[in-house]
Order: structure tokens, then C-alpha cells, then sequence
């Protein structure tokens, strides 16, 4: 893993600006002890899964600075160019809140090193690269510190004095490390790192150095891991029909929510608002020592192309959304949609679904019904006037509700249109629909 064009990200304040993200909430409780380094791989595994969706080579170092590698090499022409991918990606780096140095070259100690550059750290060839190092001062060179203290006793202030000295003889001197990483840093030697893997189900843990009282305060850092959730999801290419926010109590059990689509989704806006919904009417058990993030199930992304003029699926959309915001605010079981069944008996011929459920609509024949109807059914006299029927149901014997009815469309004393069965077991007369 080393070939190619590496983009390496410096990112000097990683632990500090992943809890600055929670003591930004308002309403905390007293501050405690943070592992910083379980903190920093956190944040960086999480930085991993997000940069997915920009390369399918990453890989990151922790010791002596945290560092992130992404091999752009295969994704220039995906997003147009070099300068547009690192505009976009940079962009994308800074809605995250991490503060980031970034510098792009044909090797990845090269690309790591120019993060240190004041300027011009994007080389795309070895001889720019040579060029560009030639420059700069010997102490940005990662050796240990009694070979920088050699060199610059021996009168060399720039790696370039130290790039011509003959590498056989660096490396008798100050021994064969030096020389290969000298080699690497030029990207003459082959220069392997190891690859990071996405992992199959997605799981992602903020903790905070305060405990977060509000429900409404974790909205802040809530953004940022949807942030990378979404890169997570793009990287994949895929989308999820629901997540799970878990809340970490101190000597409390943790408590959770799940957050349903109708449809599949990955844009972090879309599910910070819908999380939003339900953080807002939600009560915690507890303060909140740390948040989980969760995704288990995995479905095809359906992305819409756009269009001057809209069309139905972009208003199906914007359905869909309109119902998945009244579900979180209200609830799961407040907001139902309603489906034809296969029974014959009008006020058994539908049921309540949820919005999430696909539903197989079945076969029935086609009858006039009316669009209300009354429930229970209201005892009448005998009508006068019959415009059609009978028209003949009987069902229900197996499941106790036993019905044999004669349906007919009658017209009532102010001219409406009713529509009402005789029951043939006892001879009465019932309004059971009207039309409007």
C-alpha cells in the first residue's frame, strides 16, 4: 500500500477538539477523568469510516501526531480534478470541526512531512516532490533526535544538503532506518502502510469529559457523528432504514432510542432532524456520560436524479420525510396509514399500517362504496325508495362475526343517497355508508 498519490491529513488537536465538541453543550455536570487516548482512537476510527467515502486505500497513525492517508489517485476523476476533490474535502474537514493541516505527494512519509510546509504542499510527481524537499529545514525530518543533532552539527540545515550526500554513506553513519526512510521520503522505496477496513456494522462512541444533562444539548456533537455517518454510508454506498442513539449513564442503565425511515436515507441533515424530533420530547433517566451511534441493517441507496421541473418521486420524497418528522415528534404509533384487506364485510375491508410497511394490495373486485361510512351501522326503517340492489355479502362465519346482508343504494327523504343492507338473519334495516 504505497504507489500511487497520497493525501495526508495532520490533525494536531484531535482529542481535544472531539471533547471540545460535548463541553460546548450549555447544561453539563461537573467535569471527570477522560481516557484522551481511547479519545483519540475513537475519533480517529470514526475519521476513518468518513474518509471511506472519498478513497478505498485509508489508513492512520496515532504515535507522534495523529495522521490519516487516503490514496486519491483512483478518485481524481470521480470528483473532477485534484483541486476539486481536495476543495471538497477540505470543506468537509472543517464542518467536522477538526482544525487539519493537509498536503498531497507520490508518497505517503513525503505527503506527511509537507503537512508541515508553510506553502506548496501539493506535488503531484517524484521530481516536484525532490524539489519541494529540497527546501525545507532538516528539522521536520522524522529521525531521532541525536541524528538531527548530527547532521545539523555537521554543518546541514536543509534536506536537500542531505538528499546529496551519497546513500551508502548515510546509512553507514547513521544506520540503515535513516537511509530508508530518506528513500521513502522520496518515494524511491516502496512505502507500505496498513490498510484500514470498513467495518460491516457501523458503531461509533462520542464520551464527554461533563455529563450532559439536556436531552436537547446533544443535538451539538449528534451533528458531527451523523456527519461521519453519512461519509460512512457513501463510502459503502448505501443507506439505512434506521439507527440507533444510545445514551451511557453513570450508575444508571443506559437507555436508548431507535430512529425509523420510510424510505431509505443517508443525509446527515435529514437524520439530525428527525433526531432532533425526538431529542426534543425525549426524558433522560440520567445524565449522559457518553453517546453511541448504531446502525446494524444496510439497504441500497435510493438517490434521486434532479429534475428543472420536479416529478413524483421528488413529491414522494418530501412525502416521505414530512411523515418520518410527525413519527419522531409524535411518535411511532400516533401516525398510521391506512390499507385495503381481503375481507368482504365493509367495516373489515381495511386496517391500520405504518407507514414503514410495504403493503401487497389485494385483489378485490371492483364495487361502488360509498366514502363514509358509519360505524357501528344505524337501525333504520324500511326505505322507501330502492335505486339498486340487493347486492348479496355473506362472510365471516370462521372468525365469529358471522354476516349475510343484502346491500342496496336507497334514496333518502331530502334527496341523499344511503346505502344500506337488510340483515337476512333478523329482518332489520341499517344505514351502513353515505355519499357527499
Amino acid at each position: 500500500m504505497s504507489a500511487g498519490l497520497w493525501l495526508c491529513i495532520r490533525l494536531p488537536r484531535l482529542a481535544h477538539e472531539a471533547l471540545a465538541t460535548a463541553a460546548g453543550t450549555e447544561t453539563v455536570a461537573a467535569s471527570r477523568s477522560v481516557d484522551h487516548a481511547a479519545i483519540e482512537q475513537a475519533a480517529m476510527e470514526r475519521l476513518a469510516a468518513w474518509a471511506y467515502q472519498w478513497s478505498s486505500l485509508v489508513s492512520y497513525r496515532l504515535a507522534d501526531g495523529p495522521l490519516l492517508w487516503l490514496e486519491l489517485g483512483a478518485s481524481r476523476a470521480l470528483f473532477g480534478g485534484y483541486g476539486a476533490l481536495l476543495a471538497k474535502l477540505t470543506a468537509a474537514l472543517t464542518q467536522l470541526g477538526y482544525s487539519h493541516a493537509c498536503a498531497l505527494a507520490p508518497s505517503p512519509t513525503g505527503a506527511a512531512l509537507l503537512t508541515q510546509a508553510g506553502k506548496q504542499r501539493c506535488v503531484t510527481t517524484l521530481p516536484q516532490l525532490r524539489l519541494r524537499l529540497e527546501m525545507l529545514p532538516l528539522a521536520l525530518l522524522a529521525l531521532p533526535p541525536e541524528v538531527l543533532a548530527a547532521l545539523h552539527s555537521a554543518g546541514l540545515r536543509r534536506i536537500g544538503q542531505l538528499l546529496a550526500l551519497p546513500a551508502a554513506a548515510i546509512a553507514r553513519r547513521f544506520g540503515p532506518a535513516a537511509s530508508l526512510y530518506l528513500q521513502r521520503l522520496c518515494g524511491t522505496a516502496s512505502d507500505p502502510r496498513p490498510a484500514w477496513r470498513m467495518p460491516a456494522v457501523y458503531r461509533a462512541r462520542f464520551e464527554f469529559d461533563a455529563e450532559v444533562r439536556a436531552a436537547t444539548a446533544l443535538l451539538f456533537p449528534l451533528r458531527r457523528l451523523l456527519l461521519e455517518f453519512q461519509g460512512y454510508l457513501r463510502g459503502r454506498d448505501c443507506a439505512v432504514l434506521r439507527f440507533t442513539l444510545q445514551f451511557e449513564h453513570y450508575r444508571h442503565p443506559d437507555s436508548a432510542i431507535t430512529i425509523g425511515m420510510s424510505a431509505p436515507a443517508r443525509d446527515a441533515a435529514q437524520l439530525l432532524l428527525l433526531a432532533r424530533e425526538r431529542l426534543q420530547a425525549l426524558e433522560l433517566p440520567a445524565p449522559v456520560s457518553a453517546l453511541r451511534l448504531q446502525a446494524f441493517e444496510f439497504t441500497a441507496a435510493s438517490v434521486l436524479q434532479g429534475d428543472f421541473f420536479g416529478n413524483d418521486a421528488q413529491q414522494l420524497q418530501q412525502l416521505q420525510l414530512l411523515l418520518d418528522r410527525l413519527q419522531a415528534r409524535l411518535g411511532d404509533q400516533q401516525v398510521r396509514g391506512l390499507a385495503l384487506a381481503a375481507d368482504h364485510r365493509p367495516e373489515r375491508s381495511w386496517r391500520f399500517v405504518t407507514p414503514q410497511q410495504s403493503m401487497a394490495v389485494p385483489h378485490i373486485p371492483a364495487a361502488v362504496r360509498p366514502c363514509t361510512l358509519l360505524q357501528p351501522p344505524r337501525r333504520i326503517e324500511p326505505p322507501a325508495v330502492l335505486l339498486s340492489g340487493p347486492e348479496r355479502i355473506e362472510s365471516g362465519w370462521w372468525d365469529g362475526g358471522d354476516a349475510a346482508r343484502d346491500y342496496y343504494v336507497a334514496r333518502a327523504g331530502d334527496g341523499a343517497q344511503w346505502w344500506v343492507f337488510q340483515d337476512l338473519a333478523q329482518g332489520d334495516w341499517y344505514l351502513q355508508g353515505l355519499w357527499t
